[in-house]
């Protein structure tokens, strides 16, 4: 393990999720930041900030530009901040999947035949050898389940798809975005299917895309946390849109000032 010029930990995935002891105590280092002792708290929140920090690059890269970094967790190393949380990753290699036509003279590319193999591929590297990994590690070493688990990791995902909707200049159409999430999230057999939809709210010359979960995170047992976050399945709708209403305008204001 080393430590980066940000001060960034760095890890690598693959060994933590092999070391049992280890995971657990990054899991209460990252509980004890957090303001809570419950294992269960600390491990359902963690698995989602892991799963952000190793989903949005690959998002980013699949929806904008074709071609995914193998974020296998033999093949990551995460950096843990300060406060015990995963704030992004490095690759140990940097190769990457790209279709035929595209980088094929690359030799860190593995060249897929097409746009159905590129998602085959991403789910395996992606979600069977990293994400899976993660939520059995997880679920050996505190009392939570998989589905909740798998619920977070398909929330994390979801927000990936959320945050390209959300950039300046509004270059991903939303409709189009939809579509490519579904067909990461919803794959048949995939545990992540129905455990998360991302619905369109049309703001301003564009649309926002947002997150609905159908499982809980757990947050609401964190000291001071409000009793449900803007992507709960008990947030009443009309409360939804107004918190998300709020959001939109502050941020519209941010930008304008």
């Amino acid at each position: 393990m080393n430590t980066t010029e940000a001060g960034h930990r760095e890890v690598p995935a693959g060994w933590l999720l092999q070391d049992g002891p280890a995971l657990l105590r990054q899991v209460r280092a990252f509980g004890r930041a957090a303001g809570t002792d419950e294992t269960a708290v600390a491990t359902s929140l963690l698995c989602q900030a892991w799963a952000v920090a190793v989903t949005r690059e690959a998002i980013a890269s699949l929806v904008g530009a074709r071609r995914v970094p193998d974020l296998a967790s033999s093949n990551t190393v995460l950096l843990f901040d300060g406060c015990g949380r995963p704030a992004g990753t490095t690759l140990a290699s940097l190769r990457y999947a790209a279709v035929a036509g595209d980088d094929d003279d690359d030799p860190l590319a593995e060249i897929v035949a097409d746009d159905d193999a590129l998602f085959d591929w991403t789910q395996r590297r992606l979600f069977d050898g990293h994400l899976a990994p993660l939520v059995e590690a997880l679920h050996d070493i505190a009392p939570i389940g998989r589905r909740l688990l798998w619920g977070n990791v398909a929330a994390a995902t979801a927000g990936g798809f959320a945050a390209l909707s959300a950039l300046p200049d509004l270059p991903f159409d939303p409709d189009h975005l939809l579509l490519e999430a579904r067909r990461l999230l919803d794959r048949p057999g995939s545990p992540t299917a129905g455990l998360v939809e991302l619905f369109p709210v049309p703001h301003g010359d564009g649309t926002r895309l947002f997150v609905r979960r159908q499982t809980c995170c757990l947050r609401y047992r964190l000291p001071d946390a409000p009793p449900t976050c803007l992507s709960c399945r008990l947030l009443p709708e009309r409360e939804r849109q107004r918190r998300i209403g709020l959001r939109l305008n502050a941020e519209a204001e941010a930008e304008a000032g």
